[in-house]
């Protein structure tokens, strides 16, 4: 799915405010939020866009007569003659049942409106995780986001990374049962890697993930030789 393209992402973040988007979409917006600027700007413009049509709408309280009628519309019933048939139907009359369904199937244009615009694409589940973690800088400024899925932890490197050619970057992962880190694999420079996922990740052992800086190769004693970041794993 193409995310550079903003009239998608504005789609994705209005369905994303009024609950619709669902599922795996809604876990990868999720995740595309803690990266993308222009995805947080375009659901902080929907949630307040949605926010204010309540709030626009002036409290008025209904007159007590109003509930009495109807509640008499509702109760109000006749028995009428099928013709043809002889046979006696009851029919209800409740005039203000039409206006309410007309003004939620309108609703449910607008909505329908919305779904028919996103392109149609089949959901890669090599891109379906529960777990995934954020690896900022000092600046906060994101650098590589690890997805954690059934087979692989998908490692993507943000675009904006300058990683030293002289140097490589390594993942290792810090459990609750022992105390010394364990190397998960290096870092993709650009683009997008996939590592080996350990057991622990599906135990929920995990305590927290660090990002080290090596020799080319990785490390050469098997444990970090320069701690630069850390990352924990967030649920969703």
């Amino acid at each position: 799915m193409n995310y550079d393209n903003h009239n998608l992402i504005d789609h994705l973040a209005a369905e994303y405010v009024l609950g619709t988007l669902k599922g795996p979409a809604r876990k990868r917006f999720a995740r595309l939020l803690m990266t993308s600027e222009y995805a947080r700007h375009a659901t902080n413009q929907w949630e307040q866009h949605l926010n204010a049509l309540g709030t626009q709408l002036p409290h008025d309280a209904p007159n007590p007569q109003v509930w009495q009628k109807i509640q008499a519309r509702i109760n109000n019933t006749q028995n009428v003659t099928a013709i043809g048939h002889g046979k006696s139907v009851t029919k209800t009359s409740t005039p203000w049942f039409w206006p309410t369904i007309s003004a939620a199937s309108l609703a449910a244009c607008v909505l329908l409106t919305i779904l028919v615009m996103l392109p149609s694409e089949p959901v890669d589940q090599r891109f379906v995780s529960d777990q995934f973690a954020l690896v900022k800088d000092q600046q906060q400024q994101p650098l590589w986001l690890i997805d954690a899925t059934d087979n692989a932890l998908l490692v993507k490197a943000n675009e904006q990374l300058k990683a030293r050619q002289d140097k490589d970057y390594e993942l290792w992962m810090i459990v609750k049962t022992q105390e010394a880190p364990i190397s998960l694999g290096l870092l993709p420079k650009s683009g997008q890697a996939s590592l080996p996922i350990p057991k622990d990740f599906a135990d929920g052992n995990i305590n927290l993930l660090a990002v080290s800086l090596e020799p080319l190769g990785g490390s050469p004693t098997g444990t970090p030789t320069e701690v630069l970041y850390t990352a924990e794993l967030v649920d969703i």
